[in-house]
């Protein structure tokens, strides 16, 4: 028995499907839903929250099989990606004609959040499918696999935003009073990630060409937001490009506290909105499709 599969019996041994239910649990699952929407909110969404002992055991093991066997783990990542900034850093600098010393904080801090987020919405696509043995035999709230993914890129987070330390040393980037606004900047980009991943994990499962065009939409969101260029260098009614450009409010209410100046109230606006709508969004789609998912598998 692994570590997954000691972790869920400890919680749940509510059987879903394919692992021959008593004939009370099979009643059950053949009983239409008489709770409605509350419900389900509550069986697959808030109890997916509350099982956090659980969902965190499942992150911190696909890491462990992930790096099983390295030497330096996750650390991999860290050097990979800290090479990969230091060298776009020195070449895009001189391409943009912009000082190492500004530029590479600001890539720094840019690549690492994008990193994070990307990476979130790209594993989520695959998230009931990676999970598909579980769903098929116990019978737990979906928001487990979305919030194991999500936790599992952030153990990966804190390992490859430790790559900024030396930056900001090197470069002299002193912290000021605006640095206390990281944390409900996080907060507000987790609660963006977490339904976006949701909304994403559930229409792949039915549709599996959302995969490919999730993978383009990525790699085109990332010229298109400032990460490897500033805003700066736009001028006029190109600024555009940015400002409504939700993936930049979401970036920059992280990056600029860490660099030291406060976001702007437009940011801030557009990822109080983001996640309320979008929570609020994801939160229906599931109410009307959670019944369908275990099908689509």
């Amino acid at each position: 028995m692994d570590v997954q599969d000691t972790a869920i019996k400890q919680q749940f041994s509510i059987p879903r499907i394919g692992m021959a239910p008593s004939a009370a649990d099979a009643a059950a699952q053949s009983a239409p839903a008489t709770g409605g929407a509350a419900e389900v909110v509550a069986e697959e969404l808030l109890a997916g929250f509350a099982a956090w002992r659980l969902w965190m055991i499942l992150g911190w093991d696909d890491i462990r099989q992930r790096y099983r066997r390295s030497v330096l783990g996750p650390f991999w990542i860290t050097l990979s990606m800290g090479m990969f900034i230091l060298l776009l850093g020195v070449i895009y600098s001189r391409l943009f004609h912009t000082d190492l010393a500004t530029y590479l904080p600001y890539l720094s801090v840019g690549y690492i959040v994008w990193g994070f987020m990307s990476q979130v919405t790209n594993e989520s696509c695959m998230a009931f499918q990676e999970g598909a043995r579980i769903i098929k035999q116990i019978k737990l709230p979906f928001s487990i696999h979305i919030l194991r993914i999500v936790w599992r890129n952030i153990i990966v987070f804190l390992h490859t935003i430790v790559i900024y330390i030396p930056v900001a040393i090197i470069f002299k980037v002193e912290p000021t009073l605006a640095i206390f606004f990281v944390i409900p900047a996080l907060f507000l980009v987790l609660i963006n990630v977490t339904w976006v991943a949701l909304v994403l994990a559930i229409l792949t499962t039915r549709f599996r060409d959302i995969l490919p065009i999730v993978g383009t939409g990525i790699q085109i969101a990332m010229f298109a937001t400032p990460i490897m260029w500033q805003l700066s260098s736009l001028s006029g009614r190109s600024t555009l490009i940015a400002e409504l450009n939700p993936l930049y409010h979401l970036l920059e209410i992280v990056r600029a506290p860490i660099l030291g100046t406060a976001p702007e109230w437009q940011s801030w606006l557009v990822a109080v909105v983001l996640a309320v709508v979008g929570t609020i969004g994801a939160t229906a789609l599931l109410v009307s499709k959670s019944k369908r998912i275990v099908f689509w598998l």
